[in-house]
């Protein structure tokens, strides 16, 4: 008897020994990326509620993971009875310098693993560290002027690019394994945990929700009436107050803050496309790094209980929002902040002034902590759509764009191939006006204006080109991102750029009299060609302007050229 007891005893110490958890940032350290998945994986062993698994892989070769909580003890996401728990998805490390969302996913999953009947209701997937190569590249200089920790990660990942603008144009092998994981659990809401500057102010922390005004009806008002003034009432009540994300309009706070608008570029805004509630925990830069991280923590613990509390309401209100997603006919791709209206916020920041620089001796912000200031503040929510479209039933879409239809394939979408070579009626979309960077943006040059006339012709498509109905749960993804002057479509990120460079040209003295006998056999042609010619005195002395006028409007001039190659059929 007195050795079963002793085994008993013995068992018990080791468990609690395993479950005691050193954490680094109450010494204003942070964990490293071999700490965290050390810690998590050792949670594993004395808890069957928890489960970590690799799932895919990123850029600077080692595995991506993910962190999983199921009190059922089910952790591969196509078994799940998705009609009985909520999904929540947290994401870390995005911006490695912006850690305190790893410390605090490892303190809440130690959490759950002791209080797993407690949150019977959710399956809580966590991917610890998402940029494993910005997290390896640790330095005490990565983030300037940043209260702790010791030592950071770099925002940017082994190819040098900002994950969080990489969700649709899907440069990086990491956001390839976010698409799949993603769409394996099909979450209810998402948190993606960061740490912000800009200005100063005294909330450890401040959050973005979904833009409301983006966000299908159906969530917006869920999201805004329930999950917002949920996690507000609930973290004032802990004594963790927290703010609406602090985005100036202009200099300082009291000149006004507005509403993030996360196009699908950002993870948040990505995940939205799919119904999935978006939320950023932004840590405030100037706190202790031990107040980020038990902030941080107390939200994710917050929202475990909100979902596991209203599990059944989140996978009704995300099934209505689908439904109404597949019946809308039109959807708005670009929207303006209204600066006419706003809300009053009660913000809590300090006296600020502009103060002799010691370092150039010129004017500088100065926000003095000595002098504490509450006052209210204009808090411009509402951005106004400012362009829509109609959705086509189908689009067409030709086969030698691979890498993009390994992203749609990544997204779930769901296409047919042609059998055979055929000729289609459709609309396609000319680009009349593209405005485009002298520098790059994250390997790219994006095209800030586009725009578009679409006119209805028929087209050659091939055996093997696919055609992709917008009936599908896909659809508000596909018009977000294959529309060209969508917000974030494929074609900003120069997924199409070849369609801009015309091929063919003529030698003046061949087509010269080609271009005479055109203006000879039309009459409509010659009277705006002379009627150019007399209100453009420029053009009217270039020779080679002139035909190639004339040639642009010949059938000598390729149709391809500026035509955007994605078939609209109605």
């Amino acid at each position: 008897m007195r050795n079963i007891v002793l085994v008993v005893i013995f068992t018990f110490l080791t468990l609690i020994s395993r479950s005691q958890i050193n954490y680094p940032h109450f010494n204003n350290e942070s964990f490293t990326y071999d700490q965290a998945i050390d810690e998590l994986t050792k949670l594993t062993e004395y808890s069957s509620y928890i489960e970590i698994t690799e799932q895919g892989q990123t850029d600077v070769g080692r595995p991506l993971h993910t962190v999983i909580f199921n009190y059922d003890k089910e952790f591969d996401g196509s078994k799940i009875d998705r009609s009985k728990k909520a999904i929540l998805f947290i994401n870390n490390a995005i911006h490695p310098g912006e850690s305190c969302g790893v410390d605090a996913t490892v303190k809440l999953f130690e959490y759950l693993s002791k209080h797993g009947r407690e949150h019977s209701n959710l399956i809580v997937v966590a991917i610890p560290v998402y940029n494993i190569g910005g997290m390896l590249n640790r330095s005490k200089y990565s983030r300037s002027g940043q209260s702790g920790p010791v030592e950071c990660g770099f925002r940017g990942n082994y190819q040098h690019l900002d994950l969080n603008r990489d969700f649709i144009k899907s440069d990086a092998i990491n956001t390839d394994s976010f698409h799949k994981i993603f769409h394996t659990w099909k979450p209810h809401l998402f948190m993606d945990t960061h740490t912000t500057n800009g200005s100063d102010h005294q909330y450890p922390l401040s959050l973005i929700v979904s833009q409301r005004n983006k966000m299908n009806p159906i969530l917006a008002d869920y999201t805004y009436e329930k999950v917002e003034k949920y996690l507000y009432r609930k973290m004032a009540e802990k004594k963790k107050e927290i703010v609406p994300y602090v985005y100036l309009m202009k200099r300082t706070p009291n000149e006004g803050i507005k509403d993030f608008l996360e196009t699908p570029r950002y993870s948040s805004g990505y995940v939205n496309l799919f119904n999935t509630i978006g939320l950023i925990s932004e840590a405030h830069k100037y706190a202790s790094f031990q107040n980020r991280v038990e902030y941080t923590y107390e939200l994710l613990r917050t929202l475990c209980v909100f979902t596991n509390g209203n599990s059944n309401d989140l996978i009704r209100i995300k099934e209505l929002a689908n439904q109404s997603d597949r019946q809308q006919n039109q959807f708005t791709i670009n929207w303006l902040l209204d600066t006419l209206t706003a809300e009053t916020l009660s913000f809590k920041g300090y006296e600020t002034s502009m103060v002799k620089s010691e370092t150039t001796g010129l004017l500088r912000r100065s926000y003095d902590r000595t002098k504490k200031s509450t006052c209210p503040v204009p808090y411009f929510r509402n951005y106004i759509p400012v362009q829509g479209v109609t959705v086509p039933q189908f689009y067409v879409i030709p086969q030698c764009y691979p890498k993009l239809i390994d992203v749609l394939k990544r997204q779930e979408t769901i296409m047919e191939r042609f059998t055979n070579d055929t000729i289609l009626n459709g609309g396609m979309y000319y680009l009349e006006g593209v405005t485009s960077p002298k520098k790059p943006y994250e390997k790219h040059y994006f095209h800030a204006d586009v725009r578009v006339n679409e006119n209805f012709q028929g087209v050659r498509f091939y055996k093997g080109d696919y055609i992709v109905s917008l009936d599908q749960p896909a659809r508000r993804f596909l018009v977000e991102t294959l529309e060209p002057n969508a917000a974030d479509a494929f074609f900003r990120w120069n997924y199409f750029d070849n369609v801009l460079q015309q091929k063919e040209w003529f030698s003046d003295f061949a087509f010269d009299p080609i271009a005479k006998e055109l203006l000879e056999a039309d009459e409509i042609l010659n009277t705006e060609f002379q009627e150019k010619r007399k209100n453009d005195s420029k053009f009217a002395e270039n020779h080679m302007d002139q035909l190639l006028w004339i040639f642009h409007r010949s059938k000598y001039y390729e149709p391809e050229h500026k035509r955007y190659p994605i078939m609209r059929v109605y």
